[in-house]
């Protein structure tokens, strides 16, 4: 069901919640992605599931262009505000979100328990190699998003997936939705993010981190251009006690799903 958790104004009704009791525990995805892509995570976890439409996503509005990571973490801190969860799961940019949120030491991080950041995108920086990837990457979907072109939009995304993965008809399926969505709605307001940095890097935000006395868990997998595993570990290297799971290339999404069901359903008991 969806429950309106007195968002500001017009940003209500954008969690569907699940289930009952304590504790309760806050999905959010990735870019393009909806709550259908973070249910499947929630498979097996007890407690109330709250499941939250980003800004952009879902018929939810737009921030305007230019969206940032702080943007991000402010819209989170909000639905765990609203939803009183002490546990959270974020997908690729809402792991930037979740991770500048702990980086500034938030008041409401002090409630968070365990946080599962799965296919983490960015953290403080990006290989030079990464970074060129991300531009080219970037240069060529804007092109494609201008020129209104569902099928080249699906043809560059899959492109970054192995080939067994990219030839999955679902996947295709899904990634068609995601590039309609890219030409029908405000969503591309936020290309450029795959250029921002989560964390600003400086020592108070990763002493934050350092200091962050939750449990962390870090889920990513191999060659993914999107989220290089690099990140993960960086991101792992200074969370001190966090775990850090690298699965097989195409895991997480698609291939691996009983694995990921495992890893979640003993990090969130």
């Amino acid at each position: 069901m969806t429950t309106d958790l007195n968002l500001p104004g017009p940003e209500s009704n954008y969690i569907a919640t699940f289930g009952t009791g304590d504790p309760h525990t806050l999905f959010s995805h990735g870019f393009a992605g909806a709550i259908r892509d973070t249910r499947p995570f929630g498979t097996g976890i007890t407690g109330t599931k709250h499941f939250l439409h980003l800004p952009g996503h879902g018929g939810r509005t737009s921030p305007g262009q230019g969206w940032n990571y702080p943007q991000i973490a402010a819209t989170l801190e909000q639905a765990l505000t609203a939803t009183s969860a002490t546990r959270a799961l974020g997908v690729s940019m809402s792991a930037g979100g979740l991770l500048n949120l702990l980086s500034t030491a938030h008041p409401v991080t002090r409630n968070l328990e365990k946080v599962a950041l799965v296919l983490p995108a960015s953290f403080t920086g990006f290989s030079a190699e990464v970074a060129e990837t991300n531009r080219s990457y970037l240069g060529k979907l804007r092109g494609l998003v201008a020129d209104r072109d569902v099928e080249g939009i699906v043809d560059l995304m899959l492109s970054r997936e192995p080939a067994e993965v990219a030839e999955l008809l679902p996947a295709r399926a899904w990634t068609r939705t995601k590039a309609e969505n890219l030409i029908g709605t405000d969503m591309s307001d936020g290309l450029g993010l795959a250029l921002e940095i989560a964390v600003d890097g400086g020592a108070d935000a990763l002493g934050a981190l350092a200091q962050y006395p939750g449990e962390v868990l870090v889920l990513t997998h191999e060659d993914d251009p999107a989220h290089p595993v690099e990140v993960a570990k960086s991101i792992a290297a200074a969370i001190p006690g966090s775990r850090l799971e690298v699965l097989p290339a195409g895991s997480i999404l698609w291939r691996g799903r009983h694995e990921v069901r495992r890893i979640l359903g003993e990090f969130f008991g």
